[in-house]
């Protein structure tokens, strides 16, 4: 109970600075400042230019975000008729495996569970080589899962398993096929993280803010190739009406689309970090980052609002 006062005062207080915030850089550091972080960068696109950024051109690592990048790269061997959506997670390992598909894998339903990285990862810092063999190994060795086929469950070996898919079918480390799928198409530059590295596919790149939000609008924006019809790509449904595809979650009101993931790593005794994307209604991308790891939906939510709100005045500020 006193946890939960003291939340509420901490996003009460939060809401008072950001309400005082006249500009979009403001509002976020006022709330990466009630979240404990020391270190923040964030960088906002609008019609594919960058109009606002502090600390934007530092790499900074993506956590969960690295997810759309993966995603982003089963779609490319898809279009490029590698891979298919329905493939079978066993024609695609070419050994036995759970019954799942891509689409399923990519989407968090393919009922593969527990999350067997999570204990895991402080023992795999500072590696240099992703560890989605050893993950795989993982789940096909399991002799139950436990999560249910078509219902989402958010589970890091999901996107381990695509990532060691990404290796099997183009024959390439996962680092230089997804470079040259997602970042070259949209200019950008990136790489594994030297700290996360082992969690490539699924937590493991890296790059400054100013990148991140030209990767997430080339592929995500109204005019990307995700971002023109969303739901037309595999997606699977959440709680509360949202829907959760290729490594974003999907939130349609009368407003219209609004697209955003966060990443969180959490180590005890070690590294903290985290980010967050969003592609607001009206198109404009936001990509944050900070040193803290943040996971409590409300939290966002809040920040979303300091951000529309701030950036509403900043837009009728200007002549």
């Amino acid at each position: 109970m006193i946890g939960r006062i003291l939340r509420m005062v901490a996003l009460g207080l939060f809401a008072a600075a950001s309400a005082a915030a006249e500009d979009p850089v403001s509002a976020f550091h006022a709330w990466a400042a009630e979240q404990g972080a020391g270190q923040a960068a964030i960088a906002i696109l609008r019609d594919a230019e960058l109009v606002t950024a502090d600390n934007a051109d530092s790499p900074l690592d993506l956590a969960s975000n690295s997810k759309a990048i993966t995603a982003l790269c089963i779609l490319s061997l898809v279009e490029e008729g590698t891979l298919a959506w329905d493939l079978s997670l066993s024609a695609a390992l070419g050994e036995p495996a759970p019954d799942a598909t891509l689409a399923e894998l990519v989407t968090h339903s393919a009922g593969i569970a527990p999350d067997g990285t999570q204990w895991r990862m402080g023992f795999w810092l500072n590696e240099t080589e992703p560890r989605h063999a050893h993950v795989t190994r993982i789940v096909l060795d399991r002799r139950t899962q436990r999560g249910t086929r078509g219902v989402f469950l958010y589970n890091n070996e999901n996107y381990a398993l695509l990532g060691r898919i990404v290796e099997i079918a183009t024959g390439e480390p996962y680092e230089t096929a997804c470079r040259r799928r997602v970042l070259d198409p949209a200019g950008v530059a990136g790489a594994l993280s030297s700290r996360f590295a082992a969690f490539a596919a699924w937590g493991g790149w890296r790059m400054t803010m100013a990148d991140h939000a030209r990767l997430v609008d080339h592929w995500f924006g109204r005019g990307g190739r995700v971002g023109a019809d969303t739901l037309a790509l595999p997606h699977a449904p959440m709680a509360g009406g949202a829907a959760y595809g290729l490594g974003m979650i999907h939130v349609r009101d009368a407003d219209g689309m609004r697209l955003s993931h966060a990443g969180a790593i959490f180590i005890p005794l070690g590294p903290r970090t985290g980010s967050y994307v969003t592609v607001m209604r009206d198109g404009t991308v936001v990509a944050v980052a900070y040193d803290v790891a943040v996971t409590r939906p409300e939290r966002f939510r809040a920040l979303d609002r300091a951000l529309a709100e701030a950036l509403s005045r900043d837009r009728s500020d200007r002549p």
